[in-house]
């Protein structure tokens, strides 16, 4: 008895000598439905975009602020996405995710080393960016089942747009050039100083693009429509020659692109024509896009409405 007295002791003095110092604890900073969302899942999401913005949150904590509080109503409309998913009984499998990464990277004109090197600098890990081809997929079955059947595109309104835009829909061929911001520039400065004519898309290209062929302004060459991603074709398809695109979210990243060329464009010959197939589908997807953009978002503030949703920013 007195051996173990001595041992406790001991081993008491050991304890009080040597404190032990516990780790920050990840508080939770809001509640989906009963699914938390800590602190540190937030801290991660909004730290690329601090990266893009170039926000230093201990030089402008207000800003950081707003920017976190934005980034998590965003998570809260994902996890309720996610949650409907669940009932829904929509799964994603890894090859799926897989083949959305892959044409995320075709739509940037990189190989995979370029790809996952560049996110990194942004500070997106590959686990967010499958999280995020996850989400993706997730969410365009939802819009299937959900928001694509209540948008309707009739031929009279493709046939209007066609006689309307003749002289900008050309045969297919587009030369269009790419530019990626780099995670650290002001990107929606340089596109507001192209869009003013202070200085030209190509010279911005070949200043700061991560893309392909920075050196001769991110110059593509001639593409046919359907070569090219299906992103980069929905902004492409819409564009005029010597027409630059506004900024545009491709994965993580901030891009725009430049039409160059177009070869010669179809004539209407009376007042009756009508578009040929290919043409016709190109007209119903630039109608169909903004429709169901706001349908999807109709539908997600329905579900976040329905949603138990507490928030302990």
């Amino acid at each position: 008895m007195r051996i173990l007295a001595i041992s406790l002791a001991c081993a008491a003095s050991i304890f009080a000598a040597h404190p032990v110092f516990a780790a920050p604890v990840s508080r939770i900073v809001a509640v989906v439905n009963g699914d938390m969302i800590t602190s540190r899942e937030l801290e991660r999401a909004v730290k690329p975009e601090f990266i893009g913005q170039q926000i230093d949150p201990k030089k402008n904590p207000e800003m950081a602020d707003m920017v976190r509080r934005a980034v998590l109503d965003n998570m809260i409309n994902e996890k309720i996405v996610r949650q409907q998913a669940e009932k829904d009984k929509i799964t994603v499998s890894d090859e799926q995710i897989d083949a959305a990464l892959d044409a995320m990277i075709k739509e940037m004109q990189m190989d995979r080393e370029q790809f996952f090197k560049q996110m990194a600098k942004d500070g997106v890990t590959e686990k967010m960016l499958r999280d995020k081809a996850s989400l993706q997929i997730i969410t365009q079955r939802i819009m299937n089942q959900n928001v694509v059947k209540k948008v309707v595109v009739t031929e009279e309104e493709v046939n209007e747009y066609y006689r309307k835009h003749m002289s900008s829909l050309a045969s297919g061929r587009y030369r269009v050039a790419m530019l990626i911001y780099p995670g650290d520039a002001d990107a929606e400065k340089w596109a507001a100083d192209i869009a003013s004519g202070k200085v030209s898309f190509a010279e911005v290209a070949r200043r700061l693009s991560v893309g392909p062929n920075p050196e001769e302004g991110g110059d593509l060459g001639f593409m046919d429509i359907a070569d090219m991603a299906p992103g980069m074709a929905q902004v492409v398809s819409g564009m005029s020659k010597g027409s630059v695109s506004p900024l545009i979210n491709v994965g993580p990243s901030r891009v725009q692109v430049a039409v160059l060329d177009i070869e010669a464009a179809e004539q209407a010959e009376n007042a009756d024509a009508k578009p040929d197939e290919a043409t016709a589908r190109r007209i119903e997807d630039i109608l169909r896009r903004p429709r169901l953009q706001e349908r999807l978002q109709q539908y997600t503030s329905e579900l976040r409405q329905k949603a138990l949703v507490d928030i302990r920013l």
